[in-house]
């Protein structure tokens, strides 16, 4: 019988990487300023690096990077109001700090960051590098003792040609006062993920960059503000910060601020018939393009081209469009001189303001880029622009677009359009054609496509082949084959190899290799070892070791432990911790929220171990018509056990002829659950027999409950000197409940004390059946206090002892309360029921006279 809800979930669920997904970073070149042939500076440059203004003195916060606002009595910058954040900042800026502001565009870091280190360092000079080189030189030849590096928008500075982490870590021990600013995409791009089906150079500048922002010191700024900050805003003297703080909820007031929301109504509202209906096409054509990838500037032929669609869908010339050169005039015209719908990049070459696309992606109207701005991105743009089409139709579900993106890549000897087509043909479920694109994706240099063609030659059953491109891609120090080759190794329990890869993995990924220890030490039962493992891993940072403790711990049967760990690895955003955090609730007796966690994940997917597990919890609380239903699922997604306790529920219900069937059926499937219960059921119906040749399937198995099966087995074919055999093979694997069998037997024989010694070590290892027989051992001593004890003992574990209660009230002479339990206890087919109940009523007819009788044994 499966009674472990989610032990059986830690190995079936597969932990390798999922199949990973290459990204292209951007790369930002600013411009290099005038440089001699050498690369230094010139000379009448280095002596403005010690002129620098001070911060007391710079009254500009627009020359800081700051969007500027509709200005207002000459002034472009609106009254400042003061963020929350301002006290962390204050609390991190000191000489030596790098303090780094992200957010999304125009959240305020650059205002806030501007009026920060101005009022705490006011008289430091403001270095304000263009680029890398810049800043390399302002470390090297300024001799300002107090300064602060202004680094806004830093992602500039982490491409070529970048700052060096040389010079940057000299400017921190100088006493240099840093602070960046990063948008929050830009830092997203720094995540390890995207190094990944990258090349060499690529890689390697992702890494540089993500070592520089390491140093920093990361602030999170949240486009939203908060209601205190809205509330200062509303209470601003500047019309301009009041008027913006009615429109906090939709926008962040900072963002309101720099006219992304002015740009993005007259952009709707030109529809209409005789304003600029030409020109919100040409912009309609030009934001889509950048939704479905195009970052880079497109020329106007182009834009005109697509712009004649969006011009038709919406009326055509009933709309009185105006002529294409007073449409683009209308849409490049700037907006209180800060930008406009379409920004210019080179002459006839044309991008949508960014705020635009932003807008219409959470406006929620889901409107979709057409198929002629997808078929254009794909086919209209060098390979290197297209990479990035390719991710965005990927994410858009245009999985049609995505393949062609991907398919001009690979044409073009790019190995990452071959690793993105095998990529969505694994996630497709397309295993050969997965297969035949990462063999392609190899072919042409790429090495992260080892490990996730070993992935799709597992899913294929081919582990033993897939196991090989781990252990190449492994040797090529792949982090996610390693892991990958570990779990391989762990399954076909090869212990000695999957250490030496552990121990090998520590100095590259300590973390991931300690949790594979404790993986390891869980498969072999070193239970203490395998904490020590996990919780080292936890420690430093790895976050999947919080599932694998819960594991541990409720292998130990530990289950508030359990549950603690799980609920963290939960929060870590591991799925599969939610069935096992409801299995280990399930346990404990927290039933509601255990059903309301399976309840979760059978919305969300369908899970064959919690559809099994909720059936399973279903039938426990006798609702049997859902239990059922979801057991029947259950067994048509395959699940191994379910044919098993869905017969053990119909054998409670009476069903006994459908329940046999299934036990039949699991069993010619292998199931040995369901042979040692067709075992018992056959001893139960006085077939001894049959009984014995499917105990004898089982007991290689090594289960102690089997044992304990047999012991009966062999007292029904009359045999008990076996039967103890069996019982004491069954005690020393840990089995109480073989212990209260081997009481029983000696009971009968009259061996009470013996009896009495084995029900009471059993009681003690938490067996409650034991407790009962205690109960019925001191009552036929008519040893009432005992009896007593032990029979509500048992009671409060759920054993049916209320007819044995009834017969103590009934002693007691408290009629009412052994009537009441004996109709509790009537729902039992136990005939010692109406034996008392006669009793009873014989008490009732003859109250005047009557003598207590004896309950017989």
């Amino acid at each position: 019988m499966e009674t472990g809800p989610s032990s059986q979930n830690a190995s079936a669920h597969d932990h390798g990487t999922a199949f990973q997904q290459g990204h292209g970073i951007q790369i930002y070149y600013a411009s290099k300023g005038a440089k001699s042939p050498e690369g230094l500076a010139n000379t009448a440059h280095l002596l403005t690096l010690d002129s620098a203004p001070k911060l007391a003195e710079c009254q500009n916060p627009v020359s800081f990077g700051v969007h500027p606002a509709a200005t207002l009595n000459a002034n472009m910058s609106p009254d400042y109001v003061r963020r929350d954040i301002e006290e962390d900042i204050y609390a991190l800026l000191r000489p030596g700090a790098f303090v780094m502001l992200v957010g999304d565009p125009t959240s305020g870091k650059s205002r806030t960051g501007y009026e920060v280190i101005k009022n705490k360092f006011p008289d430091y000079r403001v270095f304000r590098p263009e680029d890398g080189v810049e800043f390399n030189e302002c470390v090297a030849f300024s001799k300002v003792a107090n300064k602060v590096i202004w680094l806004d928008e830093l992602d500039k500075f982490l491409s070529p040609p970048n700052l060096s982490t040389g010079s940057l870590d000299e400017a921190l021990r100088s006493g240099a006062v840093i602070v960046g600013t990063m948008r929050s995409d830009q830092m997203d791009l720094l995540s390890p993920r995207y190094e990944r089906g990258r090349n060499q150079e690529s890689r390697a500048l992702v890494r540089a960059a993500r070592t520089i922002a390491a140093r920093a010191h990361i602030l999170f700024m949240d486009r939203q503000w908060s209601a205190e900050e809205v509330g200062r805003a509303r209470a601003s003297s500047d019309p301009r910060v009041s008027d913006a703080s009615r429109h906090a909820k939709e926008y962040g007031i900072a963002e309101y601020l720099a006219a992304g929301p002015q740009l993005y109504l007259e952009w709707q509202n030109a529809w209409a018939p005789g304003l600029h209906p030409r020109g919100a096409a040409l912009v309609s054509a030009a934001v889509d393009l950048m939704r479905a990838g195009i970052r880079e500037a497109v020329p106007r032929e182009k834009i005109e081209l697509l712009h004649v669609s969006y011009l038709e869908q919406r009326g055509g010339i009933r709309l009185r469009p105006e002529p294409i050169l007073d449409a683009f005039h209308w849409a490049l015209e700037p907006l209180h001189a800060t930008s406009s719908l379409l920004v210019p990049v080179q002459e006839d070459m044309y991008k949508a303001f960014e705020y635009l696309a932003e807008a219409v992606a959470r406006d929620g109207k889901g409107r979709e880029v057409p198929d002629e701005v997808w078929a254009t991105a794909v086919e209209d743009f060098p390979p290197e622009i297209v990479h990035s089409v390719g991710h965005r139709a990927e994410k858009a579900c245009r999985h049609e677009y995505a393949e062609r993106a991907y398919e001009r890549l690979a044409s073009a000897g790019i190995h990452d359009g071959a690793f993105h087509l095998g990529y969505l043909a694994a996630k497709q479920d397309e295993l050969e054609k997965a297969e035949f694109w990462y063999r392609k994706a190899i072919s042409q240099g790429s090495s992260i496509s080892k490990n996730n063609l070993g992935l799709v030659l597992v899913r294929s059953g081919r582990e033993d082949e897939g196991a090989l491109w781990f252990r190449e891609a492994a040797g090529e120090g792949d982090i996610y084959a390693m892991r990958n080759l570990g779990h391989y190794l762990l399954k076909r329990s090869l212990w000695d190899e999957a250490r030496q890869l552990f121990l090998s993995l520590m100095e590259k990924a300590s973390s991931i290799a300690k949790t594979l220890m404790g993986q390891l030490c869980i498969r072999q039962k070193n239970y203490q070892g395998a904490e020590e493992w996990l919780q080292q891993a936890i420690d430093e940072g790895d976050k999947e070791a919080w599932f694998f403790l819960g594991v541990a711990q409720e292998e130990q049967r530990n289950w508030e432990s359990a549950s603690s760990s799980y609920r963290r690895a939960m929060d870590a955003g591991n799925e599969e911790a939610v069935n096992n955090l409801a299995g280990t609730l399930h346990n404990l007796g927290n039933l509601a929220e255990a059903e309301a966690l399976y309840r979760s994940r059978l919305d969300q997917a369908e899970d064959q171990y919690v559809v099994f597990n909720l059936a399973r919890l279903l039938s426990e609380t006798a609702r049997y018509d859902e239990a059922e239903i979801l057991f029947r699922r259950a067994i048509e997604s395959g699940s191994q056990h379910s044919k098993n306790n869905l017969a053990l529920m119909l054998e409670r219900l009476g069903r006994n002829e459908e329940a046999d069937e299934l036990f039949r059926e699991a069993a010619a499937e292998g199931d040995i659950r369901a042979m040692a219960n067709l075992a018992n059921r056959c001893r139960k119906n006085k077939k001894p027999h049959e009984a014995l040749r499917w105990i004898n399937k089982v007991l290689a198995s090594g289960n102690p409950g089997y044992y304990t099966e047999m012991g009966l087995i062999q007292e029904a074919l009359g045999s008990p000197n076996r039967a103890v055999l069996w019982y004491r093979r069954a005690m020393d694997e840990g089995s109480s409940a073989a212990g209260v069998a081997l009481g029983f037997l000696y009971e009968r024989k009259g061996k009470r004390k013996v009896a009495r010694r084995l029900y009471q070590e059993a009681a003690g290892k938490g067996e409650a059946h034991a407790l009962y027989h205690l109960g019925q051992f001191y009552l036929n001593q008519n040893d009432i206090d005992n009896a007593r004890f032990y029979l509500e003992e048992a009671r409060q574990k759920g054993e049916e002892v209320a007819h044995m209660q009834a017969y103590l009230a009934m002693r007691d002479r408290d009629f009412v309360a052994a009537r009441q339990l004996l109709d509790e206890a009537s729902k039992l087919e136990n005939p010692e029921v109406e034996i008392i109940r006669r009793m009873l009523d014989s008490i009732d007819r003859h109250a005047h006279h009557a003598r207590m009788p004896v309950i017989p044994e």
